[in-house]
């Protein structure tokens, strides 16, 4: 049965009262410290999308009275303070001193490629996006930044949110978010990680996690980039090399599934798959190496189908707000829900907690108990692990 938006206000009330992890959040926003959860923007959507910036609690029973008081559609978290933004009019100097650095990735993005779904729809098959993103974006921001700490969360509808925790992460400035997420988007620049000839070690990096990822080749298939003539056209407009291009649409017309040609792109394009076929049977024959100006075709493809598309502007901005995990998404029901990245290979839209599931369990159990006997248990548990590896 599909969630009923109507409703929304009605199982909220009974999702604050319940099932929320107050006590996670704000563990978490206090990193420890008696002095950051006081100096945290709160923002809260209510009924009616009535927006309330600049919230701040000094303790756990302001912020849960706040909520069941208020009972938000929508809560944001924005940057920590130098002041407590309830009390910014008091002072003439109120500035943001920092805040999580976050990425933001959106199917909506993808539309131009995505066959499958269009707009706010999502399935399971475009989702291998997102998985793709999880799985580059955390092995860049820990081996090019040396990052540690990352949440990932569920947007609630058709995106995920990463929330990069380390401390020399959270004290970035505006300029030194903007030069990491220009190092990380190599779409659409002018100074490209990847040219024609020349291929930045961190496109490389990415190049090797998308296809080793398994993901890539079901998208392939699933979305029918290689079904038909105008579809394959597109792909091989990508690379620069005339010649090579009747070549390769030649051999397209060849073969009839598209299993066999994405085995010829890779039988000729894949340097390591050349490498290990001819370890293998050294007297196997492949296709002719690929000229200087059609070598990068392969990774030209990859990268411009499958690599992550970032939101720069909720990257760079130490103010901007973002949603909070566990916060309902008002038009689906579900629940934002922190993720387990080893387990992102499993992830399935259909078994994400939504509010209006949750109420299977009775009220008058404690939060505590009704958070580990439903739905929401596992990401609670991801949650908290996160939590205590900070401590680290």
């Amino acid at each position: 049965m599909d969630f009923i938006p109507e409703r929304l206000e009605f199982h909220l009330k009974k999702y604050y009262l319940n099932y929320y992890p107050y006590n996670l959040m704000l563990k978490w926003l206090s990193y420890g410290k008696a002095n950051l959860l006081p100096n945290r923007e709160f923002a809260f959507i209510l009924k009616d999308d009535i927006h309330i910036r600049f919230l701040s609690f000094r303790t756990l029973d302001e912020f849960k009275e706040k909520i069941l008081r208020t009972n938000p559609f929508k809560i944001d978290i924005g940057a920590v303070y130098n002041r407590p933004p309830l009390d910014r009019k008091k002072f003439a100097d109120f500035y943001a001193v920092e805040r999580e650095l976050v990425f933001d990735i959106d199917l909506t993005d993808y539309d131009l490629i995505r066959n499958c779904c269009k707009e706010a729809k999502v399935c399971n098959k475009c989702w291998r996006w997102i998985i793709i993103a999880v799985k580059v974006l955390n092995l860049l921001l820990k081996s090019q930044f040396g990052f540690k700490h990352l949440l990932w969360v569920f947007s609630g509808r058709r995106g995920i949110h990463c929330w990069v925790a380390d401390q020399k992460a959270r004290s970035l400035n505006n300029k030194a978010r903007e030069a990491v997420a220009k190092y990380l988007i190599i779409q659409g620049k002018e100074n490209s990680a990847i040219t024609k000839y020349r291929v930045h070690p961190m496109a490389e990096i990415a190049f090797r996690c998308i296809l080793d990822s398994g993901e890539f080749e079901n998208l392939i298939f699933e979305q029918g980039w290689f079904d038909t003539q105008e579809e394959w056209n597109k792909i091989l407009n990508l690379c620069p090399d005339v010649e090579m291009r009747e070549i390769m649409d030649k051999e397209f017309r060849r073969v009839n599934t598209p299993q066999d040609r994405w085995e010829l792109i890779t039988m000729r394009f894949d340097q390591e798959k050349r490498a290990k076929i001819k370890e293998e049977n050294a007297a196997t024959k492949l296709p002719n190496i690929p000229n200087e100006l059609s070598i990068n075709f392969l990774r030209f493809f990859v990268l411009e189908y499958a690599y992550p598309k970032l939101d720069e502007k909720v990257t760079v901005g130490i103010n901007h707000l973002l949603k909070a995990p566990f916060t309902v998404h008002p038009k689906t029901g579900f629940i934002a829900v922190p993720l387990n990245i080893e387990d992102i290979n499993n992830f399935n839209l259909n078994e994400l907690p939504r509010v209006d599931k949750l109420e299977e369990i009775g009220s008058e159990n404690s939060s505590s108990v009704i958070q580990n006997t439903t739905s929401l248990s596992k990401y609670i548990e991801t949650f908290n692990s996160f939590i205590e590896d900070l401590k680290e």
